[in-house]
């Protein structure tokens, strides 16, 4: 059995075409990188947020709170856009917000 050199991939790098039929989003996404905020409460309570894309149907953002509530607001000034969300993913700092 051959020995695998440490600088050898176990496995090849995915094509493109991979790497399309995996990705099932309904709508293109636009990276972004910048800043937002989330409002998380009736209150007003506001969480600076960095918004990494967003497309029609939602986003992906990072922040501070690695726990969000299941529903929040994110108001998006530079772009005009104030959205209801549905958070439908959590992962550390980062989420996946659904725009309802």
């Amino acid at each position: 059995m051959p020995v695998r050199s440490s600088f050898t991939p176990l496995y090849p790098a995915t094509s493109q075409a991979d790497v399309m039929r995996t990705n099932r989003r309904y709508h293109p996404r636009e990276n972004m990188g910048e800043l937002a905020e989330l409002i998380v409460d009736l209150t007003g309570r506001k969480i600076v947020c960095l918004v990494h894309n967003i497309s029609d149907g939602g986003a992906m953002i990072e922040s501070s709170a690695n726990i969000l509530p299941k529903r929040v607001i994110l108001n998006y000034q530079d772009k005009y856009i104030r959205k209801v969300c549905r958070v439908v993913w959590l992962d550390g700092n980062f989420a996946g917000l659904e725009f309802i």
